[in-house]
């Protein structure tokens, strides 16, 4: 009797301490609520020949001028107004100079020249009715460094 005694609380005492058991939290089950917010990659820029092909007009200018850069949501906006230039591809409708265009990024115009891949406005509505604005410049467009 006493040894089946000693072999019980032989068991109870590897039971207690040899039970333990962490919680792992399986990985497939895993899902990344801000998966879009870790994993923000930059588009690809597109050549020369695929802007002039996805836009509707395309200047080329030295004399555009930055009439604003206004905040919205966070996201700052440039407007332009280009003054003169060479119209590269012309748009099935009339376009005439000076013309308003709308960025969501710098232009980083120089002396020389820089070049507006552009299409209809795809965005900021109040902003396009504010200023006047007639096109928007090409998201992943080629721009001048």
């Amino acid at each position: 009797m006493k040894t089946f005694q000693n072999f019980l609380y032989l068991m109870m005492f590897l039971g207690v301490f040899s039970c333990k058991k962490d919680y792992e939290r399986p990985d497939h089950f895993a899902v990344d609520l801000f998966e879009n917010e870790n994993n923000e990659q930059r588009k690809r820029v597109l050549s020369e020949d695929e802007a002039s092909d996805k836009s509707l007009v395309v200047f080329k200018t030295a004399d555009a001028q930055l009439l604003g850069k206004p905040k919205i949501n966070n996201k700052v906006v440039y407007i332009y107004k280009i003054k003169s230039g060479r119209t590269l591809k012309p748009s099935s409708d009339s376009t005439s100079l000076p013309v308003k265009v709308i960025s969501v990024y710098d232009m980083k115009i120089k002396s020389d020249s820089a070049v507006f891949y552009l299409v209809k406005p795809l965005s900021y509505k109040l902003l396009i009715e504010d200023f006047g604005v007639k096109y928007q410049t090409l998201p992943s467009a080629p721009v001048q460094d």
